[in-house]
């Protein structure tokens, strides 16, 4: 669907995607359905679509707290998880 109505959106992401899991660097690529403006949770639900229990939102709060832990957590290293509440 991005495809079609977000070509140039879709191109761009794939190429900055491909340009941080080519590298050498230790990294994380949280992906997220729904961002939401609602106060933080403190839930969280992560893994990978199709394998894990995913719900759509999550907070901005959230997602901030989830990256913060990945400087410390290797849980994710070199992975694209999805993340929500």
């Amino acid at each position: 669907m991005a495809k079609l109505i977000f070509p140039n959106a879709l191109t761009d992401l794939m190429g900055v995607t491909s340009a941080i899991t080519e590298s050498d660097l230790d990294w994380t690529i949280a992906r997220i359905i729904y961002p939401t403006d609602k106060p933080a949770r403190g839930t969280l639900h992560d893994g990978f679509l199709g394998r894990d229990k995913i719900r759509w939102a999550m907070t901005h709060a959230d997602i901030a707290a989830f990256l913060v832990s990945q400087v410390t957590d290797t849980t994710f290293s070199r992975a694209a998880p999805a993340i929500s509440n």
